[in-house]
């Protein structure tokens, strides 16, 4: 059975822009670590993806990992054990229904048990 892998949407350009205020390094100095100029980080910051070894250099100059935002939550896998968890939890909530809905039924009974009871009596 083929596994379906879910790859979150990065706005890695964002991600960096955040990462990098929160250094509290200069522009200039970020872009003279990149081998870059100030513009192409501007540029870098409003990119939705980036080049894989871009993004490693950055990764290095920031100390940041950037490629976890990338990691598929575990959630979001699809394994056949979640599947098989999910269709128990499905069944288990259907049964707490179905007692439900038998509980009431009893109850009802019972009530007109009463009633048949009280009837007879007079």
């Amino acid at each position: 059975m083929e596994q379906k892998v879910i790859i979150p949407d990065v706005q890695i350009g964002a991600r960096v822009q955040e990462v990098f205020e929160s250094r509290n390094i200069k522009l200039s100095d970020l872009a003279d670590r990149l081998g870059t100029v100030r513009q192409n980080v501007y540029r870098i910051f409003k990119k939705k993806d980036l080049d894989t070894g871009l993004l490693i250099k950055i990764s290095e100059v920031l100390d940041h990992n950037f490629f976890h935002y990338y990691k598929t939550p575990e959630t979001q896998v699809d394994h056949p054990l979640d599947r098989d968890l999910a269709d128990s939890r499905a069944q288990l909530e259907l049964a707490k229904k179905e007692i439900d809905y038998l509980k009431k039924i009893i109850l009802l009974m019972e009530e007109k048990a009463k009633l048949l009871q009280a009837v007879e009596v007079r």
